[in-house]
């Protein structure tokens, strides 16, 4: 299989004339519509159905301009909890599992008593939004409420982290905190119903939630809305250290009584934590519970409803992370000149062709979609083992047809044509699985070295480059290895590939890109 421009054409314009029309219908998120929104859950639960956050299953024709706080909690020692003595093994990917399991659990214990709505889990990374009391006038009382979420979450998972097993999933918790108007619209998958938010303050968040300092970050926005000094020089603030009981102790809010009246007591964070240690053993009990198997190739055939601790796929396969360049910007401007239609409509085109070019066109797996970017799996190899070499030739191949496919898409939408697509590739053994509250709320998970490389090879990547990570290339053909002088290609498309590879060109017109070059910024 590969990627062609007529079929790629068709798919466009088949997904242009099914998405959401630009005259969409834009809501926005104040008391009226969270009045409404608050009698159809209660009328849901009425008839047996469970309880929903306040935003939630957005129809694909609306959009809802949320003004909200947003929240990213990172946990530190992901990283190390992956490896034994600097090795990936089925005991430590077992440990990992069970580690994100548990913690996922305490995060959301605790978001259910802020009415935090949690927006997702990816990896080491939990994105929830605090969204009410809505209108203008409760700024100051949605970053309390935030901020005491924030707390009380890096507090439970210390706490659930410290008191079970001995304290072996114990970790570091680094938090993102920012605010802001964003737009929330339907995720676009009928198992992970929970709505995506477009805007500044979630990828600002997710941004002061990087580094390896544990603590409260939270920006200038936030602080302003606080009543606290802006810190002009850094857009940061870390907790205090040495006091883990009162971590936002020296961020000038010890006197706040409207704040302290939001945090949770110590005995709170311990029931919180018991819960989600009670939640943890009903589910997982011990790392043994992960049982391990292969999946025979091709990895689009996976069934992720199929998928739990007991059910988890381990193999080794290519991760794959393509990110909208600049899309972030694209989504401010779309919002100050009111083009949010245009915004919607081709956001679901976009990730529906660049699903569809994994899938159809090389028959991987999409894990998810994070924001702007798809996380996608694939392999090549038999019910015994994977072909390592075969695998990157795929993946490269799949890589080329998803630039491809997004260059058609600017050549059909509009307003999009600044837009690049950074993609990122690396080799591993991958656990693949499900995790968290059972049912349509447990998240799809799929972590290891691999994957994290991936989308770090990603994030260093402009628009218009693809990046090999150095087990990919240590398992690359020679004919990879000199596409990827350095470790990245330079408007690698699937007509490229190709011609590379010795393969017919796939389509009938159009210049070739340049491919190879060193490596520049971010190698490390």
């Amino acid at each position: 299989m590969s990627w062609s421009r007529q079929k790629s054409l068709q798919r466009i314009r088949s997904f242009r004339a099914t998405a959401p029309a630009t005259s969409i219908n834009l809501r926005t998120f104040d008391q009226s519509y969270m009045t409404a929104r608050a009698a159809t859950i209660q009328a849901k639960m009425r008839l047996g159905g469970k309880s929903e956050p306040l935003i939630f299953d957005v129809p694909p024709d609306t959009a809802i301009q949320v003004e909200g706080v947003h929240v990213y909690i990172q946990m530190l020692d992901f990283a190390a909890a992956m490896t034994d003595r600097e090795r990936e093994t089925e005991a430590s990917h077992r440990r990992v599992l069970s580690m994100l399991h548990l913690n996922y659990a305490a995060c959301d214990q605790v978001a259910e008593q802020f009415e935090a709505q949690r927006v997702d889990f990816h990896g080491s990374r939990m994105h929830a939004v605090i969204v009410s009391p809505p209108g203008s006038g409760n700024e100051k009382e949605r970053a309390e409420r935030a901020l005491a979420f924030a707390d009380a979450a890096k507090r439970a998972i210390e706490e659930v982290g410290r008191t079970t097993e001995n304290g072996r999933y114990s970790t570091r918790i680094r938090v993102g905190v920012d605010s802001g108007s964003a737009v929330a619209v339907n995720s676009g998958t009928k198992d992970e119903r929970e709505p995506l938010f477009l805007g500044a303050p979630a990828n600002y968040a997710a941004k002061l939630a990087e580094g390896n300092e544990e603590g409260i970050f939270m920006s200038n926005r936030v602080r302003q809305e606080l009543g606290l000094q802006p810190l002009f020089s850094i857009d940061t603030l870390a907790a205090e250290r040495g006091n883990p009981t009162s971590p936002i102790g020296n961020l000038g809010l010890s006197a706040n009584s409207s704040f302290q009246s939001k945090r949770l007591s110590d005995a709170a964070i311990m029931t919180a934590a018991s819960r989600a240690k009670a939640r943890f053993v009903l589910d997982v009990g011990t790392d043994a519970t992960f049982s391990f198997h292969r999946h025979t190739p091709p990895l689009k055939t996976i069934d992720f409803a199929c998928l739990m601790p007991s059910n988890t796929i381990r193999m080794g396969l290519m991760s794959i992370f393509g990110d909208i360049d600049g899309f972030t910007k694209y989504v401010d401007e779309c919002i100050a000149q009111h083009r949010i239609g245009e915004m919607v409509s081709n956001l679901h085109v976009i990730r529906s062709e660049l699903a569809a070019t994994l899938s159809e066109d090389y028959s991987g797996r999409k894990v998810r979609f994070i924001g702007d970017c798809i996380h996608g799996l694939l392999a090549e190899g038999t019910s015994q083992e994977t072909d390592a070499s075969a695998s990157v030739v795929s993946a490269v191949k799949a890589a080329g047809g998803m630039r491809s496919s997004f260059e058609l898409c600017q050549e059909e939408l509009d307003g999009i044509d600044k837009l690049g697509i950074a993609i990122g590739l690396e080799f591993g053994e991958t656990p693949i699985a499900r995790i968290g509250i059972r049912g349509e709320r447990s998240v799809r998970c799929s972590v290891s070295r691999a994957v994290s490389r991936s989308e770090e090879l990603q994030g260093n990547c402009t628009g218009d480059q693809t990046a090999l990570g150095p087990t990919a290339l240590n398992h690359a053909p020679a004919s990879i290895r000199r596409l990827f002088e350095g470790g990245v290609a330079w408007g690698l498309d699937a007509e490229s590939v190709g011609e590379h590879l010795g393969s017919p060109p796939v389509v009938s017109s159009g210049t070739v890109s340049s491919v190879a070059a060193p490596y520049s910024a971010g190698e490390q």
